[in-house]
C-alpha cells in the first residue's frame, strides 16, 4: 500500500475509533469519512465497507490487549504488575468504547482471535503469580478473582469505572478488595 493510502487508513481507523468509542457500533461510514477528513470512496478504498472498519478497530483493541498481557507476563510477580496490567486494559477500554462490545458479539473469526489470546486463562496465571508473593488473599480462587476483575472491563462496567478520575483509580479500586491487606483489615473490623 502507498504511503498515501497507509495515511488515510490511520486516519479513517482513528476518526473511526473515537466515533464509535462515543456512539457505539452505530457510526455511519459517511460520519467516519467526514471525521478523517476523507470521502466515502477513500474509506471503502482504504478500509473497506462499515464491517470491515469495525474488524480492523476489534483487531487493533484485540492487539493492544494481548500486548499488554504479554508486557504483564515479562515482569515481576505482585500486585502492582496487576494494578499496572488493569490500568493499561482499562485504558484500551476507554480508548474503544462500546467497540469492546464487539468482541463479545462479533464474527467468529474475531472471537477465535479473542480466545487466541486467552485474557482469562493469563489474568489467573498473573494473579496466582501474585498471590505467592503474599500481596493477594488466599482466599478466593484464583479463577473467579480473574473472572471478577476481567468482569471489570465489560463496557458497563469500564463506563462506571471511568467516574473515579482515570484508568489508574479504576484499575485500583478493582484489585483492591484482592489485595491480602483487605483481609486483614476485614478481620480487625470482625473483632470490634
Amino acid at each position: 500500500m502507498r504511503s498515501d493510502a497507509l495515511a488515510n487508513q490511520r486516519k479513517i481507523v482513528e476518526a473511526a475509533t473515537r466515533l464509535m468509542a462515543e456512539r457505539g457500533l452505530e457510526a455511519e461510514l459517511t460520519d467516519i469519512a467526514h471525521e478523517a477528513g476523507v470521502g466515502v470512496g477513500t474509506v471503502y478504498r482504504c478500509v473497506g465497507n462499515r464491517d470491515q472498519v469495525i474488524e480492523t478497530i476489534v483487531r487493533d483493541a484485540v492487539g493492544q490487549m494481548a500486548a499488554s498481557l504479554d508486557e504483564a507476563e515479562s515482569r515481576e510477580d505482585s500486585a502492582e504488575n496487576l494494578i499496572a496490567l488493569l490500568e493499561r486494559l482499562h485504558t484500551v477500554v476507554g480508548k474503544y468504547g462500546w467497540v469492546h462490545a464487539a468482541l463479545i458479539g462479533g464474527r467468529e473469526e474475531i472471537r477465535k482471535e479473542m480466545r487466541a489470546v486467552d485474557p482469562l486463562r493469563r489474568f489467573q496465571a498473573l494473579y496466582e503469580r501474585a498471590r505467592s508473593s503474599g500481596e493477594l488473599r488466599d482466599d478466593i480462587e484464583s479463577d473467579v478473582a480473574a473472572a471478577l476483575i476481567l468482569g471489570s472491563l465489560a463496557p458497563w462496567a469500564a463506563m462506571t469505572l471511568q467516574t473515579r478520575g482515570d484508568a489508574r483509580a479504576a484499575a485500583e479500586a478493582v484489585l483492591s478488595p484482592f489485595l491480602a491487606r483487605a483481609t486483614t483489615a476485614n478481620a480487625g473490623e470482625a473483632q470490634s
